[in-house]
């Protein structure tokens, strides 16, 4: 797609652009040393799902495979960040390194049950003790508003971001840009070709969430912008290429109407995806919509998510990246060939009742029409298991609480914890499935 090829080609000059534009900025920098920062970041995840009805969790044992019912994950996360500041000088320079650690508190390898995305496993189902990795090791340079990094790093557009949904997070290989020259406006682009995943140490290849992983890309790129206005009203727009695989497009839009005694939030997100070039995952035909309305009064909060795919094929992303920008993503993504759902979600800030940090969340989402029959991926499709669904349906329940500690020195520390169920027709791929977690993060600054 043109457009697609314009804007990614644009990436190298536009940064190069940045670096030869005459400033002096840099030269009022605090400083490398001077503007750093090290933190230790340790998280402990827990939690325990619960297989119903004809849902099962299959664990290796010394008599061969076993279904079971109950699947538990504990692990200790430790992360210590260190991010420099910028030396003096028309172009800045800095580093951004990041290690990872984590231990696996639950070891057996009936409990783990193969371990999924939580636990780290050998190919016999042992669970993996403990294990470390360099998580983020990014040069900087920075020439006024803008910075390029290079190197292993983490980012968040609507078309790629990393994923921080377990003990660590992922993070990516490439390059990428960061611009705010201009007030009110960011101008993102990126490359990476390799994904550090979230559940393990090294690298992995790019390949989609859905389908099947044996499909690798050698790389994603993106070019986009987010614009907030001064009255309000924000606007996104993103274009990128999975190589290979698809050419994605992605605009937002938004704006908070305040009247005298309550705010509303709309939100509107729409995706285009279409197969490129060799199409090494199928024939992909794809748009996704999404609208949020959020009113707030006081210290209530209640958002209605409206959200249908439209296409034989599921709503995909790179793997590791969860760069789904849509309203109805909790327990599910609710990203079905051609499904429709609906959300209702109430938040309760205790701070009007003298406990500040304190948040309660309780939601339904329903997901039906779901009707991949008609999918035609071609020889290469990845997704042929959405042939059998055909106006399949799920829904879930969830209610969340957290708990943020405002002051101390546990300031910034907080709590995670809740329990969802998620229902589903017979060949719904999340399943019939209950949830407990329990996050607990605790940051310790050095410097």
């Amino acid at each position: 797609m043109t457009l697609v090829r314009s804007a990614i080609a644009m990436v190298g000059p536009l940064a190069a652009a940045l670096f030869l534009t005459p400033t002096f900025v840099q030269a009022k920098a605090p400083g490398f040393i001077e503007d750093s920062s090290l933190t230790l970041n340790t998280r402990q995840w827990y939690s325990h799902e619960i297989g119903r009805k004809n849902t099962y969790f299959t664990a290796q044992t010394a008599e061969g495979p076993r279904k079971v019912r109950d699947r538990t994950a504990w692990v200790q996360g430790l992360k210590l960040d260190y991010v420099s500041g910028f030396t003096q000088g028309m172009v800045g320079v800095g580093l951004d390194l990041s290690a990872y650690a984590a231990v696996a508190l639950e070891r057996s390898k009936l409990a783990t049950a193969g371990g999924s995305n939580r636990v780290l496993v050998n190919k016999d189902g042992d669970v993996v003790g403990d294990w470390s990795k360099i998580g983020v090791a990014a040069l900087k340079f920075k020439l006024s508003e803008s910075v390029v990094k290079v190197g292993r790093q983490q980012v968040r557009t609507p078309v790629m971001g990393y994923s921080d949904t377990r003990t660590l997070p992922a993070s990516f290989d490439g390059i990428s840009l960061d611009s705010h020259e201009v007030e009110g406006l960011t101008i993102k682009a990126g490359r990476f070709d390799k994904a550090s995943p979230r559940t393990g140490a090294g690298t992995q290849d790019l390949t989609p969430s859905f389908g099947t992983r044996l499909v690798a890309s050698d790389w994603i790129a993106y070019a986009g912008a987010d614009y907030l206005a001064k009255t309000g009203w924000r606007a996104s727009g993103y274009v990128s290429r999975f190589e290979d695989i698809w050419d994605r497009q992605y605009v937002g839009l938004g704006q908070t109407f305040i009247g005298l005694s309550m705010s509303t939030d709309v939100q509107l997100d729409v995706y285009n995806t279409q197969s490129s070039g060799r199409q090494l995952a199928g024939r992909i035909d794809q748009q996704a919509y999404g609208l949020s309305i959020t009113p707030t009064y006081k210290n209530h909060t209640l958002k209605f998510g409206f959200q249908q795919i439209k296409g034989d094929e599921y709503f995909d992303y790179v793997g590791e990246s969860n760069a789904i920008t849509l309203p109805n993503t909790m327990l599910s993504y609710y990203n079905g060939p051609n499904e429709r759902s609906f959300q209702v979600n109430y938040i309760n800030d205790f701070t009007a009742y003298g406990v500040p940090g304190f948040k309660t969340i309780l939601w339904y989402i329903k997901g039906w029409g779901i009707d991949g029959s008609h999918y035609e991926g071609g020889p290469n499709g990845i997704y042929g298991s959405v042939l059998k669904q055909q106006d399949e349906s799920h829904y879930e329940v969830g209610t969340f609480v957290s708990y943020v500690v405002q002051s101390g020195r546990l300031k910034g520390a907080n709590l995670l914890s809740g329990y969802a169920w998620h229902r589903a027709s017979e060949n719904q791929i999340e399943g019939n499935l209950e949830e407990f977690r329990l996050i607990v993060n605790m940051p310790f600054k050095i410097f």
